[in-house]
């Protein structure tokens, strides 16, 4: 694998490293003046951050969100995963229903209170052992500001170049724009390893023995502003050796097409935004912090 790594860097001239180092600037943009932070319970540091448009939904929605000094406020009477989780699922329901939640998937996110995960500052690994604060629909997680994290899996190939999948049309995010060979949202309750084994399955048909070489290597955190309200990611890094008689083959419609790139292509698409921001950011993390 850092050979592979190594081939690719080295096909790089500086304009190339600029563009990539240009990602991982531009990961973490600043929040909007108006926004709006969000604190649960007791809690010191902000949960997640809101538009003025979504807090005053959710103040006309519900009572037990409280106006405080430069935000709001809220918590279960019983102070509960569960209680907070079920609360929120009605919640999310509702402004699904009423317009203000889209693309809704299903499936839900842990969401963990920064004193939990974050080690001076940085994210550590998602858990069991970590204690979750609760539990919401993934697709409400932009509307109220929330961390996600999400496993992202680089496929080089062993001359340096990279597989990248073009995301279907039908996709609610980013459709049509190039990605990593696989990557996916953290589900509640289960672990890195095997998120991205599954994705690596269901996006591009790689066996569990092959997903499960791919070597992790660390993660980037992005965040920014978009119109369902603010994306805040942390985004688990992974490498993967691909075999050369092996081509990923997508399995359940979320991926158009694979090409198989060079490291000049993959640059030039990274430049013409041709690349969802955030796998930008995972090949760059790679690339310039390879071992």
């Amino acid at each position: 694998m850092k050979n592979s790594i190594q081939k690719f860097q080295n096909a790089l001239g500086e304009a190339d490293r600029q563009v990539l180092q240009s990602c991982l600037k531009q990961a973490m943009q600043p929040l909007p003046e108006e926004a709006m932070p969000w604190y649960l319970g007791e809690a010191h540091s902000p949960t997640g951050y809101l538009t003025p448009e979504h807090a005053k939904v959710l103040l006309s929605l519900r009572q037990d969100w409280h106006t405080v000094p430069h935000g709001l406020r809220w918590d279960t009477p019983e102070k509960t995963h569960d209680s907070r989780s079920l609360a929120l699922a009605n919640l999310a329901a509702e402004l699904r229903d009423l317009g203000h939640v889209t693309g809704w998937r299903n499936e839900k996110f842990s969401c963990w209170p920064d004193a939990v995960i974050l080690d001076n500052g940085h994210p550590i690994e998602p858990t069991a052992t970590l204690a979750a604060a609760f539990e919401m629909e993934r697709a409400a997680y932009r509307f109220f500001g929330l961390r996600a994290h999400a496993v992202h899996v680089n496929g080089f190939t062993e001359d340096g170049f990279l597989w990248c999948g073009r995301r279907a049309l039908t996709k609610a995010t980013d459709p049509g724009m190039l990605d990593n060979v696989a990557a996916g949202g953290l589900p509640a309750g289960e672990s890195l390893q095997t998120c991205g084994v599954r994705e690596m399955a269901e996006e591009a048909g790689l066996s569990e023995a092959l997903a499960l070489t791919a070597v992790a290597q660390g993660q980037v955190t992005t965040c920014r502003s978009v119109p369902r309200g603010w994306h805040h990611e942390t985004l688990w890094v992974y490498n993967l050796l691909m075999p050369a008689d092996v081509q990923p083959v997508n399995q359940d419609g979320e991926v158009a097409e694979f090409s198989l790139l060079s490291p000049a292509q993959v640059v030039q698409a990274i430049a013409s935004k041709r690349m969802t921001v955030d796998a930008a950011c995972v090949l760059a993390h790679a690339v310039l912090h390879a071992d």
